[in-house]
C-alpha cells in the first residue's frame, strides 16, 4: 500500500511535535518566553510609541509640503517632521506635569494637615480623659522581650530597605526601557517607507496567497486604531479643557487636575467619565462637601453635553462599534490590563467587528448569485 505524504502532512507533524514539546515541557517553555518577552520589551514599546508618533508625523509633513515646495527643501521634511512631532508630545507632557504637580502637592499637604490635626486631637482627648489614662497608671511594662521586639524592628527595616531597593530598581530599568523604545521608534519612522518595501517584499515571496486579505486585515486594523486615536484625544482635550473652565468659574478647587485627569479618563468610552468624576468628587469632598455637590452636578451636565454633541461632531461614527460591544470591549480589555487594556480593546472590537460584518455581506451577496443562477 503506497502513502502519499505532501507539505501539509509534514506540516502537520511539526505542528503537532511542537505542542507535545510545549505541553510536556510547558515550565521551561514558559520561562523562555517570559525571557523572549523582556527581551523584545523596549521594541514593541518603540512599536507603539511609533505608531502614535506617526500620526502626528503625517500632519507636519503635510504641512511642511505645502510650506515648501522646492524639491532641495523635500529632503527635510522628514526632519521636520519628527522635531515637530516628539517636540509636540515632550510640550504636552511638561504642560501636565506643570498644571498637575502644584495641585497635587496641595492635596497631599492639605490631607496631611487635617490627618495630623485628627491625631493631635485624639491624643489630646486621650491625655484629658482620665478615665482613659488611669488604666495605664497600673501597666506594666518590664515583662516584654525588648530583644525580640528589636529583631522584630530590624527586620522591618531590612524590608523596608529591600522595598526601596527594589522600587529603585524598577525605576532604572523602566526609563531605561523607555529610553530604548524611543531611539526604537525614530529609527522606525526615519525609515519607515524602506521597512514596509520590505516586508511587503516578504510577504509577497512567501505569502503570496494570504498576500490581499492579510492587507486588508492590516489596513482595517489600522483605520480603526488611528481613527479612534486621534477621534478620542480630541474629545478629551476639549472635554478636559471644558471641566478646567468650568470649574474656573464655579470656583472649585483643584481646577488643573481634575481637568487633565478628566481628560485622561476620557480616552475610555462608557466607563470614563465615572472614573474622572468619582476623582475629582473624592478630592474635592476633603475640601468642602458643597463644593462636592457643585462638582458631581457640573460633571453629570457636562458629560450629557458632550455625548450628545461634542462626541458626534468630533468623533462621529469612526469607531464603528454598537454600544453593547463597546461595553464588552472595556469589560474584557479591563480584565486583562487595566486601564490601558479598556482604551486598546475598544479599536480592537471594532476592526473585527466591520471585518464580519464585510464576510457575512459577501458570502449573503455570493448565496444571492448563486440562487439566481439556479
Amino acid at each position: 500500500m503506497k502513502i502519499n505524504i505532501n507539505r501539509r502532512h509534514i506540516s502537520l507533524a511539526i505542528v503537532a511535535f511542537i505542542l507535545y514539546l510545549a505541553v510536556n515541557y510547558w515550565p521551561s517553555v514558559a520561562k523562555l518566553l517570559g525571557r523572549i518577552w523582556s527581551a523584545t520589551m523596549p521594541l514593541l514599546l518603540g512599536c507603539v510609541i511609533a505608531y502614535i508618533v506617526n500620526l502626528l508625523l503625517r500632519q507636519y509633513e503635510g504641512l511642511y509640503q505645502r510650506l515648501f515646495k522646492g524639491h532641495r527643501a523635500r529632503r527635510f521634511k522628514r526632519l521636520f517632521g519628527l522635531i515637530c512631532s516628539y517636540l509636540t508630545i515632550i510640550v504636552i507632557v511638561a504642560f501636565i506635569i506643570r498644571m498637575v504637580i502644584p495641585e497635587l502637592v496641595n492635596c497631599i499637604e492639605m490631607l496631611v494637615s487635617h490627618h495630623g490635626k485628627a491625631v493631635n486631637r485624639f491624643v489630646a482627648y486621650f491625655q484629658e480623659n482620665g478615665t482613659l489614662k488611669g488604666p495605664w497608671k497600673n501597666v506594666d511594662l518590664s515583662h516584654l522581650d525588648w530583644n525580640r521586639i528589636g529583631n522584630y524592628l530590624t527586620i522591618g527595616f531590612g524590608g523596608t530597605l529591600k522595598t526601596v531597593m527594589s522600587t529603585a530598581s524598577s525605576i532604572v530599568s523602566g526609563v531605561t526601557t523607555t529610553v530604548i523604545a524611543i531611539f526604537f521608534s525614530i529609527y522606525l519612522l526615519v525609515f519607515k517607507e524602506k521597512l514596509g518595501r520590505q516586508s511587503r517584499q516578504l510577504l509577497h515571496t512567501y505569502g503570496s496567497k494570504i498576500e490581499r486579505p492579510l492587507m486588508h486585515i492590516i489596513k482595517t486594523f489600522d483605520q480603526s486604531y488611528s481613527s479612534y486615536i486621534v477621534g478620542q484625544c480630541k474629545d478629551a482635550a476639549i472635554l478636559g479643557l471644558a471641566c478646567f473652565l468650568g470649574m474656573k468659574v464655579l470656583r472649585l478647587p483643584y481646577a488643573s487636575m481634575i481637568g487633565v485627569v478628566t481628560c485622561f479618563t476620557a480616552l475610555i468610552p462608557i466607563i470614563g467619565a465615572i472614573l474622572g468624576a468619582s476623582v475629582g468628587v473624592v478630592l474635592i469632598f476633603a475640601v468642602s462637601p458643597m463644593k462636592a455637590l457643585f462638582f458631581l452636578i457640573f460633571i453629570i451636565v457636562l458629560q450629557q453635553f458632550d455625548n450628545r454633541v461634542t462626541y458626534p461632531l468630533v468623533v462621529g461614527s469612526s469607531i464603528g462599534l454598537p454600544s453593547v460591544w463597546v461595553f464588552a470591549a472595556v469589560i474584557v480589555g479591563g480584565g486583562f490590563s487595566g486601564i490601558i487594556g479598556m482604551m486598546l480593546t475598544v479599536p480592537l472590537f471594532a476592526a473585527i467587528y466591520k471585518l464580519i460584518v464585510e464576510d457575512v455581506h459577501r458570502r449573503q451577496e455570493n448565496e444571492s448569485t448563486t440562487t439566481e443562477n439556479e
